[in-house]
């Protein structure tokens, strides 16, 4: 549909996202509107976006990514619920004594935040489990703290292709893959993207550096020692059990990843299947682990319904991942992207291409306070405008998740800065003041990095 009438479905998610603010709601109207015209008529249409959510299962690399989101969220509730944090931190700072200065605390409730790094908000849950006790002994501010779980999870799930954030990507390039836009393989473009993703790899770096800088956030009053400071274990014998077995689940995720890379690449991790790997991985986790549980003690049952708690707790981002390859879909089959990019090939310079992007991104999550629903809406349409104006796919796709990742991390209605200010026992408002100089800061190095290397491409 080579005419004005393909930006429709966007410019609908757009425009619903900054009114609305309601992400679901945005992306399903893009999904209405592209599937009416596509059959030409409004019933059908309609019929046509169900289906057309349900054609979606038919795809078996949309499918894994799904069980492997809701298995990530199953491992986050299993380390909570069996006391693993608690454990940890009391082995490292009484038993050990490593963690004895403020500087320490902080760099330790990074370190553990980026453990969980497979999933933004289970790396924020991290973060708050692991810090509040930490952060009440040395005194430090709860928006500090805040700051480390925002600044630590969604950046660091989006550089990384083994998280939840590099399997929902990875999704989408295939998407395009599938369509006849790129060639190759989607790992490659997600690998060749990290270094260009500047605004999330500044803000994840500022986390060690103020740390060693010994920079605290201005407080109303520092962290103090409250219930929620104390993480209860659900375990009657924990005695006996050790923090290597209470972190197995991650332990061997991790291992399992690794050595099935090794072998699906034949020796080379590089040359490996990432997708299959982290897909098993998460079963063999959650067998592997559950069955260890249950020699030490723990009752299958009990084990049982942490997993399910954490499917439940997990189901939010499977919801928007449906919502996101659907719409993705319908704008494939409509052309916006190729139809936008002879637009722009006309009238706007090239080497501005990415810092738009990346602008653009950041004022779509910023509205809808959502990184996976930015990424879904700009990712069918900035890619084929690369490809068309010649420009380095890889550049594009990094501007496109850092603009995503700036709106999500500061954005008042996000949900990464809601469960940040909760793991951190700190009130929104004053975490969203209290970073907000920050990541403008670093959003606006972002920007001039953008115009330097889109001239340089």
């Amino acid at each position: 549909m080579n005419s004005w009438v393909s930006l429709l479905p966007p410019i609908i998610a757009i425009i619903l996202a900054i009114t609305t603010r309601q992400a679901y709601l945005s992306i399903f109207s893009g999904i209405v509107m592209g599937a009416v015209l596509l059959e030409g008529e409004v019933f059908a249409g309609i019929t046509m976006s169900f289906d057309a959510v349900a054609v979606t299962f038919t795809s078996i690399s949309m499918v894994k990514s799904l069980i492997f989101i809701l298995m990530i969220g199953a491992i986050i509730n299993i380390l909570q619920q069996s006391g693993a944090i608690n454990e940890a931190i009391i082995l490292l700072t009484e038993q050990k004594k490593w963690i004895k200065s403020p500087r320490g605390a902080q760099l330790l409730t990074f370190i553990m935040g980026a453990l969980m790094c497979l999933e933004g908000v289970g790396s924020m849950m991290m973060v708050g489990l692991v810090g509040q006790p930490l952060f009440a002994k040395h005194q430090l501010s709860k928006e500090k703290l805040a700051y480390i779980a925002n600044s630590t999870g969604s950046p660091l799930a989006w550089l990384l292709p083994i998280s939840g954030a590099g399997v929902f990507l990875t999704s989408l390039l295939n998407a395009q893959i599938d369509q006849g836009v790129l060639p190759g393989q989607p790992m490659s473009y997600v690998f060749n993207a990290i270094h260009y993703q500047f605004y999330t790899i500044l803000v994840l770096l500022s986390v060690p550096v103020l740390a060693l800088m010994k920079h605290d956030f201005p407080s109303k009053s520092p962290m103090t020692m409250t219930k929620d400071s104390v993480q209860t274990k659900d375990l009657s014998n924990s005695k006996a059990i050790t923090v290597f077995i209470l972190m197995l689940p991650i332990v061997i995720l991790l291992i399992s990843i690794f050595f099935i890379i090794v072998i699906t690449g034949d020796g080379n991790p590089l040359k490996g299947n990432i997708s299959d790997a982290i897909y098993w991985g998460g079963f063999i986790a959650l067998i592997g682990s559950g069955l260890v549980y249950r020699l030490v003690g723990i009752a299958f049952s009990h084990y049982m319904n942490w997993v399910i708690a954490g499917f439940k707790q997990i189901l939010p981002a499977v919801i928007i991942l449906v919502l996101a390859f659907t719409l993705s879909n319908i704008i494939g089959q409509l052309g916006t992207g190729t139809y936008l990019a002879s637009l722009l090939a006309a009238n706007l310079p090239s080497e501005f291409v990415p810092a738009i992007i990346f602008v653009l991104g950041m004022t779509i999550s910023f509205s809808t306070g959502s990184s996976g629903a930015t990424v879904s809406i700009l990712t069918p349409i900035a890619i084929p405008m690369a490809i068309s104006l010649g420009l380095d796919v890889a550049l594009v796709i990094g501007a496109v998740i850092s603009g995503a990742v700036f709106g999500d991390q500061s954005s008042p209605i996000s949900d990464s800065v809601i469960v940040a200010s909760s793991a951190a026992n700190c009130q929104p408002e004053q975490h969203f003041r209290t970073q907000l100089p920050f990541t403008l800061g670093f959003a606006a190095l972002s920007f001039i990095g953008y115009i330097i290397v889109g001239s340089m491409s």
